[in-house]
């Protein structure tokens, strides 16, 4: 396992970050605080692809009804569709290679400091078409 550990500023939500994979892998988990209140519903993502267009999510923190507080640890929801993407920074498809992480623009309530861990598997079995390998 490794950790991918942001921290980023943010003017308002709906930001997009993209992030180079150090190793082949999976996204294991997500978990983020802020150092600002989170507003209930807003949510954060993470991906592979262009999360404009046919972007594939592989994990995501929803905030709870109520809010969460300053400083409190949100933690984020493995895809059941999408959640063992593979990501390669050797792929011949720039898409393989990083991930993006997407605010929503309900996420906060104005500027804020948010700190991101990224548990990415880089052990993970991994099924592949022979002609894939």
């Amino acid at each position: 396992m490794k950790d991918i550990i942001l921290l980023t500023e943010l003017a308002a939500a709906g930001d997009i970050r993209y992030v180079p994979v150090p190793c082949r892998g999976i996204v294991h988990s997500i978990r983020l605080a802020c150092d600002t209140e989170m507003v209930a519903t807003g949510t954060l993502k993470v991906g592979r692809g262009d999360p404009s267009t046919a972007a594939y999510c592989v994990n995501t923190a929803i905030v709870p009804t109520g809010n969460t507080a300053v400083g409190v640890i949100l933690d984020g929801v493995k895809d059941t569709d999408y959640g063992d993407l593979v990501f390669d920074p050797d792929s011949d498809t720039a898409a393989n290679k990083v991930l993006w992480i997407e605010t929503d623009s309900t996420l906060l309530a104005g500027e804020a400091t948010l700190a991101i861990r990224i548990r990415f598997d880089d052990s993970a079995y991994i099924e592949q078409e022979a002609s894939e390998a």
